[in-house]
């Protein structure tokens, strides 16, 4: 009986010492041999939505390091650069109010007939926005050491410095002689502020593509949509044509607008074990 005993322990014993060893090779089969990976990348941004500022197009730059959790999800960080230069075509393009004056030109809008007022040039209030994120990557098909293209999404929420660059503005003052506009430099005017740096956060989400995810060097090509909560940036939209409300406020030109963006990068990732 007791021998009976021992065949059956050590019976058990084996199937359980099987079942764990076919256990490691399917958890060793969810990993890819090089599980790590230090990115760089750039590309284009376009400031999306109706009101984000005066700003049209910019620049993105980004650097971090993802690791793999498993063949289909990955985690890691970054750091990234936006950068949208202040941009008087934006204003000169959006129409005034229905009005036959240019946008940029501001006057009593109270009185009976237009016959006096500004033209306005603006200088610097470029924006820059500097993050940390946390990369949440998630590959709709499961990488493998043989993969050539890997399709993935990710969101990548951050905290960031934002900074708008000192500012400049002059009014030309322009008054109606009966016949044509002329111009009065006793009534022109200037403003300008100083930079200002302010501490906010956002999340990036988007779509991507890589070639040979699994190689030592991959190649990616990314999408996101990327929103900053409110930041005080260039926004003239924000305001109307009135010099008596508008061009004579406090905080003229700057006002504070969830800043979003549409942006494209390509980079390349080196990968290791």
């Amino acid at each position: 009986m007791n021998v009976n005993k021992l065949v059956l322990a050590v019976g058990i014993l084996t199937a359980g010492l099987a079942q764990a060893q076919d256990e490691g090779s399917v958890v060793k089969k969810e990993r890819i041999e090089r599980d790590k990976g230090i990115f760089v990348g750039g590309g284009v941004s376009i400031a999306a939505g109706s009101n984000l500022g005066d700003y049209s197009t910019g620049i993105n730059f980004e650097g971090g390091f993802n690791v793999r959790v498993n063949r289909v999800f990955s985690v890691g960080g970054s750091l990234s650069y936006l950068q949208f230069a202040y941009d008087p075509e934006v204003l000169t393009n959006d129409p005034s109010g229905g009005t036959d004056f240019p946008p940029d030109f501001y006057f009593d809008t109270t009185a009976p007939v237009v016959d006096e007022g500004y033209f306005l040039t603006l200088n610097g209030g470029d924006v820059s926005i500097f993050s940390l994120a946390a990369n949440l990557k998630f590959n709709f098909v499961p990488v493998k050491d043989n993969s050539v293209v890997s399709v993935y999404a990710f969101a990548k929420p951050f905290v960031a410095m934002a900074n708008v660059s000192a500012l400049t503005g002059y009014a030309e003052y322009y008054y109606f002689d009966g016949s044509d506009w002329v111009t009065d430099p006793t009534y022109d005017g200037s403003g300008s502020y100083e930079s200002a740096t302010s501490i906010t956060g956002g999340i990036f989400l988007g779509p991507g593509l890589e070639i040979n995810p699994a190689k030592p060097v991959s190649i990616f090509l990314q999408a996101s949509f990327g929103y900053t909560f409110p930041l005080e940036v260039v926004s003239t939209r924000s305001y109307g044509n009135d010099w008596n409300t508008d061009l004579l406020n406090n905080n003229f030109p700057l006002y504070s607008v969830g800043f979003s963006s549409i942006n494209f990068a390509a980079g390349i990732s080196f990968n290791i074990d």
